[in-house]
């Protein structure tokens, strides 16, 4: 909410990406939603609207299945017709890069314990489409956080908003400016 508060933006304003479909980015997509719906007066079925979910099939669609897609992420399962020409990796899944490419969210969330897994280039890739991109790595412990905070911070020449599940050492931006 903080970080909306930045950007001078509504909570309705922003499209998320959540990356860790669990219990966890589950219960983090509810709350934003809920707020979006009762800060915003957005309906429901239009805030879900505005969440990507991505789990460990990759992004959640309708092709993947009711054995693949569980009872409590369905409302947020996107429709197949919104990805047709999207490249898909090996499987057939629609991976985070792909994601950040075609929906140019202004938050990422992680709670994968994927660690690494928002990379270089998928940080970059998210930075093209925002002035502040709104990174919340949220693995814990450290060793599987997503992304290091001074790795984002230096991909974004500073301009990304962080927050971590785990502590980290303060960040540093390229004019030497430290913050934790």
């Amino acid at each position: 909410m903080a970080a909306v508060g930045v950007t001078q933006t509504k909570l309705a304003d922003q499209r998320f990406v959540i990356y860790g479909a669990g219990s966890a980015g589950l219960g983090i997509a509810r709350q934003l939603r809920d707020g979006i719906v009762s800060i915003d007066n957005v309906d429901a079925a239009s805030a879900n609207k505005q969440f990507y979910l991505i789990d460990k099939f990759g992004l959640i669609k309708d092709s993947l299945g009711t054995e693949k897609i569980r009872d409590a992420v369905r409302e947020y399962v996107r429709p197949d017709d919104e990805w047709k020409g999207v490249p898909t990796n090996e499987k057939g899944e629609i991976t985070l890069l792909e994601v950040v490419k075609k929906v140019k969210p202004t938050v990422l969330i992680g709670c994968s314990t994927h660690a690494g897994a928002f990379t270089e280039e998928v940080i970059k890739e998210m930075a093209k489409g925002t002035d502040r991109p709104i990174v919340l790595p949220l693995s814990n412990p450290s060793k599987l956080h997503e992304a290091k905070p001074q790795d984002v911070t230096d991909w974004t020449e500073g301009k990304a908003l962080l927050a971590t599940g785990s502590p980290f050492p303060p960040c540093k931006t390229s004019n030497g400016k430290e913050y934790t």
